[in-house]
């Protein structure tokens, strides 16, 4: 948005204006301006749109999709709003738990023992394994990251966990069926 770079810049020329007990005040205003400005244009439809189209599933709520392509440290600003502070994290608890109560689903059925459970959730949610279906479905294409950070197999695992618990969150358990058979998640 060509707009936003301007109020932030005549902020700082004020502030340079601005005897030191208040600048700080100001540069804190400045910030809180920029943040809440650069949240006008979230979500960004540009990553949230392909990354529909990968995981098969369409948003009602596109704001859950973008939170769960938030890599830890993501450069988007803290806004009033917090559910973008802690980046992913929350709905990748929501997403491992819909991904468990899936599993558990598929295996009660099968009258096998609860150590059989046990194993198919170490193999089938473990890091690894959610870091190779991110891989593989190159869902860091999608994962907004801070500049010069890779992808490592927390922040891959962590953000199939958050998209598959968005989608909980936006269409339950049908629609984590639907991502998860996208994604291919053996279950």
């Amino acid at each position: 948005m060509p707009f936003l770079p301007l109020p932030l810049t005549v902020l700082r020329i004020i502030v340079t204006f601005i005897p030191p007990p208040d600048r700080t005040a100001l540069n804190s205003i400045c910030k809180s301006l920029y943040c809440v400005m650069a949240s006008m244009a979230r979500p960004d439809l540009t990553k949230i749109l392909p990354c529909e189209q990968t995981i098969g599933y369409n948003f009602q709520d596109k704001d859950l999709l973008w939170e769960a392509l938030q890599a830890d440290g993501s450069p988007n600003c803290p806004t009033d709003n917090p559910r973008y502070e802690v980046g992913n994290k929350r709905l990748a608890i929501v997403g491992n738990l819909a991904l468990d109560l899936l599993l558990a689903s598929v295996w009660y059925p099968t009258w096998n023992t609860r150590a059989v459970l046990d194993s198919s959730r170490g193999e089938t949610l473990s890091e690894t394994s959610l870091d190779q279906v991110a891989q593989r479905n190159e869902l860091y294409h999608h994962i907004i990251r801070r500049p010069g950070t890779f992808f490592g197999v927390e922040t891959l695992s962590a953000a199939v966990e958050a998209i598959v618990g968005a989608a909980y969150l936006d269409g339950g358990t049908t629609a984590v069926q639907r991502v998860v058979q996208k994604l291919g998640i053996e279950m």
